[in-house]
């Protein structure tokens, strides 16, 4: 299936593979760009360049470049900082408090004190959450968008044995539903869940097939 502009074809959908979910028109100052949506994963853009001609447009780019083009800085967040109103917005979540980082700067490694979550150069952070508990217990829930595959992902982090481990979804479904019975235990996003075993398997796979 085609994408056109006009009465031209901007890109042809393998819809063996996707099923286009959403299309949108952005405007940011004078430019236009047309977004979309192969999967809740996988966007893909396009600029306006002329009356007639769009042409695609990298996506960490559009990130870096246009939304968030007011944050000048590059720096590494410490989500110990949860209670800093200058750094995360709070509200309630069940019987716990959620924190949603609102910084103004663009983030290149997420820590906790001086021990790392999360370090990854391919990874554009579009939101970076703390669920805590009345016992204080704490689970991190990274958004990003991944330069590698050009994929959205969403991943947890909690505290194990004195290092912030990635869990599977269904143990931070548990201590998330813990913390608010309104979260569903069999909660999946509906981006990536990235896993370097599933990306094993695939590479294996592929192998296997080839």
């Amino acid at each position: 299936q085609d994408s056109q502009g006009g009465d031209k074809t901007l890109y042809t959908v393998d819809t063996s593979k996707f099923t286009p979910t959403v299309a949108h028109r952005l405007k940011h100052d004078e430019d236009l760009f047309f977004k979309l949506n192969l999967s809740h994963a996988k966007p893909l853009l396009f600029k306006k360049k002329s009356d007639k001609d769009w042409v695609q447009f990298n996506y960490a780019q559009y990130l870096e470049d246009v939304l968030w083009k007011e944050k000048k800085e590059k720096k590494d967040l410490d989500v110990s900082k949860f209670s800093d109103a200058g750094l995360f917005a709070a509200e309630a979540f069940g019987t716990g408090k959620v924190h949603d980082f609102v910084g103004n700067f663009k983030v290149s490694k997420v820590k906790f004190e001086e021990k790392v979550v999360k370090d990854e150069s391919k990874a554009k952070y579009t939101a970076v959450k703390v669920y805590v508990g009345t016992d204080d217990k704490k689970v991190v829930r990274l958004d990003y968008f991944y330069t590698g595959d050009e994929r959205f992902k969403e991943v947890y982090f909690k505290l194990v044995d004195g290092k912030w481990k990635k869990v599977e979804q269904s143990e931070a479904n548990k201590d998330l539903h813990a913390m608010n019975s309104a979260w569903p235990l069999d909660y999946k996003p509906l981006v990536d869940k990235f896993s370097p075993l599933a990306v094993l398997r695939a590479v294996l796979w592929h192998l296997h097939t080839c």
